[in-house]
């Protein structure tokens, strides 16, 4: 007697398929999601490795934190409109010595398009994390020409809730903006909520601001990143889950909704920024007391 093995019908096998493809849309978005978390947790970390190298820095300098940057130096890896200069993000390049840390991992990588650049410093200087520097290095315009400050870190009133560095938005493969030769590269940088007449803080202590770069409806005066890069919030970029990653001055990394981000003024996305005001000083999170 003959025996047949029973195969699939074609119904079987397109039950089979749409189970599979079933399936599939349903771990799909919850693998997508996952990789995004991910990349979320690996961005907190690379915020907390650049607190902590600041921390270094300052227990080397005498308790100062690092420059906004420097154009003093003629060893600088680049010259911006011919001329050399260290940002910040080099500037703590010795106690980093990986500059991949300063790339978010939520978005792409920036392209090296200098020609025999070293992608490690290249990196370094387009970097995706932003420094509060009206609080922790004011930099004025006087008569004797740009005089570029440190502040000690006792002198931060509450350093845990204090911005010291910020996600920031994305370069686009832009170089650096130099402001009439100034140490003051806005692309390193990140902008506070509030920004008084004259592009000067009204705060302790008083900075220039970015004068490109603000909060509100008219933030960015040149080029226009998305919203959730910071056109609206000052560079400061929201990509991990609408929040903004944010390293305090004491060094704890949390993330953060604009409208805390902005505690203390009365920030909204479409509010103009020349209206934008500070409500209450003592939850205002960019100055010194």
């Amino acid at each position: 007697m003959k025996s047949y093995r029973r195969a699939f019908t074609l119904i079987e096998l397109l039950v089979v398929i749409a189970i599979i493809a079933i399936l599939a849309a349903i771990l799909f978005p919850v693998f997508a999601r996952a990789k995004v978390m991910a990349k979320g947790a690996a961005s907190i970390s690379n915020m907390k490795q650049i607190g902590i190298s600041h921390m270094m820095y300052m227990a080397d300098y005498e308790d100062r934190a690092v420059l906004v940057g420097t154009t003093n130096e003629a060893d600088s890896p680049f010259l911006l409109n011919g001329v050399p200069y260290k940002p910040w993000s080099w500037l703590l390049w010795p106690y980093m010595k990986n500059a991949n840390i300063q790339q978010d991992p939520l978005r792409s990588a920036e392209p090296v398009n200098v020609a025999g650049a070293n992608q490690q410093i290249f990196w370094a200087y387009r970097n995706h994390y932003g420094y509060a520097f009206t609080v922790y290095s004011p930099t004025l315009f006087t008569t004797g020409g740009w005089q570029v400050n440190t502040i000690k870190s006792t002198t931060i009133g509450q350093p845990a809730s204090t911005v010291m560095f910020s996600l920031k938005k994305g370069r686009n493969n832009q170089a650096d903006w130099l402001w009439v030769n100034s140490p003051v590269w806005m692309a390193n940088l990140v902008a506070p909520p509030h920004c008084g007449s004259g592009d000067y803080t009204t705060v302790n202590p008083v900075s220039i601001c970015a004068p490109a770069v603000r909060w509100g409806s008219n933030g960015y005066t040149s080029e226009i990143p998305p919203i959730v890069e910071g056109r609206h919030t000052g560079g400061n970029a929201f990509r991990k889950n609408n929040q903004h990653i944010v390293c305090m001055g004491d060094g704890h990394v949390k993330g953060m909704a604009s409208p805390q981000l902005a505690a203390g003024t009365n920030w909204t996305p479409t509010t103009p920024s020349g209206s934008i005001t500070i409500t209450d000083i003592n939850r205002y999170m960019w100055d010194n007391d």
